[in-house]
């Protein structure tokens, strides 16, 4: 039986509406799906547009930060600051959209990435803005970056895989929702029309999101054009066939190409042509490769459109547009990084060739004591490869022994202060070899400015120079004995003729022994002045510092040179507003600085001028002035007036003597007493120079009083033929307070002394019937006179000192006639008083007879000598009788005199010790040193006589 139709309706409708309730859930969902995946698709889009802006961005970043390392402007500078503002944003907004967690890891990795890559573009820039182009492009060339990029491109390119994957499951799930919507729809009928209109709703949807992506798309692909247009590297892009398709701005003007020539061109027509081959086997490697292609950068040659070369790095890769596969070249032109890497090492090379050239130790040691640089003579010296040096530590390749003692330099460098220091080494051969090293400190730049980086070393081999030292130290010597021993009796025999020693002297003779004295005496200020000059280079010249009154030395100065102005025609005149002032100083070598500038001033001044001294107070020192008249130092001079040597007129033929070691000799000295030199001149107009010293304040009564002399009667008996001399004789005892009587001979003499009491006798050497040798034997035999005092007054006083010399007749004096009041009153008074023995008896130890006969003709009328040429002799002679000074050379045959001072000072009671030597030293116990080349005649006899009357007040 058939069913009712209402039934049947509503089984029809139910089915119906079965049906249409099937169809329409199967459409519900198939659309709903579809929206779904609408909505992913449209996601995917916004990530990976995105993705893009991130990736475009950055490559600004980049492309602006290389123009700014490249042009070094402030512009620059700016326009990549804010692309890395827009690289941060980009990044930020890519992170900020919904994503799964692997998507999240792999965005994670690409920010810390570029994050890491844009800290680096950051030191880049800023060494570029701080050190130059050399560091900036030593770090953007860095192994790390390079890894960085790598990095940076990896993630990317996974990151534009997963999205394209994406994409193409979302539209292969849309086209089958869209193809089971369209059978639903047609099965569903009319009742389906609804759900289909709501299904092109969402499709249209779906479609309008899709439009919009791709608008934005496109949109970001003008904007990336128009930062490709802009950025400082160019930009190639080639179809697989090689042709060039696209080029920005930058790599039209890079290969000087105008408008559109490039587009169209093969491009390797832009390699030389031994480069082509190469090329297009390069590119048919890229063409058969699968996969995303991301090449290195490489170093290439390329050609301008005018032919010329350049050097570019060029980097590869692919991409796929409108389903055509496309090759995309960035260029950057490195040919000026290329020249400076050249230069660079050009100047390296030029730098180790020097360094190896120089006859030194010479390296470079960090802060951390590794050594960094070292030349040649460096290896050699160690016997080590510069492998084996350069990266170690100093202590392995010079030893530990030897680091041991560098320690303390190395240490005092690195706190940042110049070393210099001496030490020996023993070479392997065993030959002591002495070096002299220098650590200089290195600072760093900008902010590490005041840090030690490291030090740099230069060692040299100074034996040699320790040679010569020695060589010279022993010519010193020999010049001090050799020279200044025979110029003293040149200059004192010289001195003794130009006195009358010998009678007078025709007047042809007595210019002869003037002009001989007087060269003499040059010779020997030249043998000082050398000397004197080695001392104070070795600091050895002794300075017996004593508070002086420094008008008194100015005084004496003045006197001395009188004569050596008055032979020039020259006045010396002192104007002293500092009467009183004291100076701490060495009185003779003072005296040898105002002598110096006298000297200059007089030989420099015309004749009937005036040179005047002035002594002036001037800020609490002394300064004393010299001035002259004379034509003023050259301009072109001034500058190494106080040098060794140096002379205004240095020609062979130069009108004005000397050495030209005064003034430089001069500054030491000064100097040595805290003082200062210098000068002023005008050229045409005259010079003064001056030296300030400081005034040294003394208490007032430190000075003492010297002590008194108590003069007794004396008597004296004068044997002398001459009744006129006789007279002269007792009249100048008398006017001393002594008492005389006269005897014509000898016989007269002996009647007078057996019946009156005598405190000495005067003889004549010339006596009528028994000559005074004679005479004088026979007192010393008889006791009652064998003790008296005998003075020889005779004209050959000299002649019979010497012929005297090894017999012990214990003559007090030998005064030469003509007659000195002061030395016959000082000699009878030293005679009586003085000596108990009534002789004043001096021991000179010399090894030159002429110095010998020179000095006893000096003091022929105050003392009494007895000669030893070695120490030996010496000894014995002292050994049998008492002396009252020793005379004493320091340069003996067997020994030095300062041993034979030593066992005169042990003795009780000694004899008065006088160094009269060619070397001026320092000798302690001494009662006074002179140096024989610089030791007048009356200086030596004053020093004698001083010396002695501190032995007996």
């Amino acid at each position: 039986m058939a069913r009712p139709l209402g039934a049947r309706v509503r089984v029809a409708f139910a089915i119906g509406f079965a049906i249409v309730a099937i169809v329409g859930s199967v459409a519900y969902l198939a659309i709903e799906s579809l929206v779904a995946h609408s909505g992913l698709a449209a996601g995917t889009y916004a990530t990976a547009e995105v993705l893009q802006r991130v990736v475009l961005r950055f490559q600004v970043a980049e492309s602006l930060q290389r123009k700014y390392l490249v042009t070094g402007t402030a512009a620059d500078l700016d326009r990549y600051q804010d692309a890395r503002t827009d690289v941060t944003e980009a990044l930020r907004q890519a992170l900020s959209l919904p994503h799964d967690s692997e998507r999240g890891r792999r965005l994670d990795a690409l920010g810390r990435a570029i994050g890491l890559r844009m800290a680096s573009m950051e030191r880049a820039a800023a060494a570029r803005r701080d050190g130059g182009t050399d560091a900036a492009v030593a770090i953007v060339g860095s192994d790390a970056n390079r890894l960085l990029a790598r990095e940076i491109d990896g993630l990317v390119s996974e990151l534009r895989r997963d999205d394209d994957r994406r994409l193409a499951a979302s539209r292969e799930i849309a086209l089958d929702e869209a193809r089971m919507s369209r059978i639903t729809i047609l099965l569903g009928t009319l009742l389906s029309l609804g759900l289909l209109a709501w299904a092109i709703v969402v499709i249209a949807r779906y479609q309008a999101d899709r439009l919009r992506v791709e608008a934005q798309l496109r949109e970001s692909e003008e904007r990336s054009r128009a930062i490709t247009e802009n950025m400082a590297d160019g930009v190639l892009t080639t179809d697989e066939a090689g042709t060039i398709v696209e080029a920005n701005a930058a790599a039209k003007q890079l290969f000087g190409y105008p408008g559109e020539e490039l587009i169209g061109r093969e491009l390797e027509t832009l390699l030389p042509a031994r480069h082509r081959e190469g090329f297009r086997k390069t590119l048919e490697h890229l063409r058969e490769r699968r996969g995303e292609i991301r090449e290195p950068p490489r170093e290439m040659r390329v050609l301008r459109k005018d032919g010329s070369s350049f050097y570019v790095n060029a980097s590869f890769s692919d991409v796929r547009s409108g389903g055509k596969r496309l090759f995309s070249g960035l260029i950057r032109d490195v040919s000026d990084r290329i020249r400076m890497t050249r230069e660079l090492k050009a100047s390296e090379a030029q730098l180790r060739q020097v360094t190896d050239a120089v006859p030194a130790l010479i390296a470079y040691v960090d802060s951390d004591v590794i050594v960094r640089f070292n030349n040649k003579a460096y290896e050699e010296f160690f016997g080590l490869d510069r492998e084996r040096i350069l990266g170690c530590k100093l202590e392995d390749v010079v030893g530990a022994e030897i680091f041991a003692r560098l320690r303390p330099h190395v240490e005092q460098a690195l706190a940042g202060f110049p070393v210099r220091y001496e030490r020996s080494h023993t070479m392997p051969s065993g030959e002591q070899r002495y070096m002299e090293g220098h650590f200089f400190p290195r600072y760093g730049e900008g902010a590490e400015h005041a840090r030690v980086m490291g030090f740099y070393s230069l060692v040299t081999d100074i034996t040699a120079l320790k040679r010569l030292d020695q060589m010279k130290s022993e010519f010193v010597s020999t010049v001090s004995h050799e020279l200044r021993t025979p110029l003293t009796s040149i200059r004192g025999s010289l001195g003794l003729m130009a006195g009358g020693v010998a009678g007078a002297l025709p007047e042809a003779a007595r210019k002869l022994v003037d002009i001989a004295k007087s060269n003499c005496e040059r010779l020997i200020r030249l043998i000082n002045e050398i000397l004197d000059t080695e001392k104070i280079e070795s600091g050895k010249m002794h300075f017996d510092m004593k508070a002086l009154e420094l008008r008194v030395l100015l005084d004496q100065a003045l006197a001395a040179n009188e004569g050596f102005a008055a032979q020039h025609q020259v006045r010396l005149a002192l104007a002293s507003g500092a009467d009183g002032g004291l100076v701490s100083v060495d009185a003779d070598r003072l005296i040898q600085v105002i002598t110096n500038l006298l000297s200059n001033a007089v030989k420099f001044s015309p004749a009937q001028s005036v040179v005047e001294v002035m002594l002036t107070r001037v800020a609490g020192r002394l300064r004393v002035a010299v001035r002259d008249h004379g034509p003023g130092i050259p301009q072109e001079f001034r500058g190494r007036l106080f040098q060794k040597f140096s002379q205004a007129d240095s020609s062979d033929t130069r009108v004005k003597g000397g050495t030209g070691l005064g003034l430089n000799i001069s500054r030491s000295i000064v100097e040595r007493f805290a003082g200062s030199i210098g000068f002023e001149s005008r050229e045409g107009e005259g010079t003064t120079f001056f030296f300030e010293l400081p005034e040294l304040v003394v208490p007032d009564g430190a000075a003492a009083a010297p002590p008194s002399t108590k003069i007794h009667r004396l008597k004296v008996l004068i044997c002398e033929d001459d009744p006129d001399i006789a007279r002269l004789i007792a009249m100048l005892l008398d006017r001393a307070g002594i008492g005389s009587d006269v005897a014509h001979d000898a016989a007269m003499a002996r009647g007078r002394l057996a019946l009156n009491s005598y405190d000495a006798i005067t003889v004549d050497l010339r006596l009528p019937g028994e000559d005074g040798i004679s005479l004088i034997r026979s007192l010393r035999s008889q006791p009652s006179t064998h003790a008296l005092p005998v003075l020889v007054l005779s004209a050959e006083a000299e002649e019979g000192r010497i012929h005297l010399n090894n017999e012990s007749l214990s003559v007090a004096e030998w005064l030469q006639k003509p007659i000195d009041e002061n030395h016959l009153v000082r000699g009878i008074r030293n005679a009586i008083e003085g000596n108990p023995e009534g002789r004043t008896l001096v021991l000179h130890v010399e090894d030159d007879p002429d110095i010998q006969r020179v000095v006893a003709a000096i003091a022929v009328d105050f003392a009494a000598f007895e000669f030893a040429g070695t120490l030996a002799e010496a000894r014995a002679i002292l050994a049998e009788r008492r002396f009252d000074l020793v005379l004493l050379d320091l340069a003996l045959p067997d020994g030095c005199g300062v041993d034979l001072l030593h066992e005169i000072r042990a003795r009780g009671p000694r004899p008065r010790v006088v160094i009269f030597s060619a070397t001026d030293v320092a000798v302690p116990g001494a009662d006074a040193v002179l140096v024989k080349s610089v030791t007048s005649n009356e200086e030596l006899l004053a020093t004698i006589e001083r010396v002695l009357e501190k032995a007996h007040p």
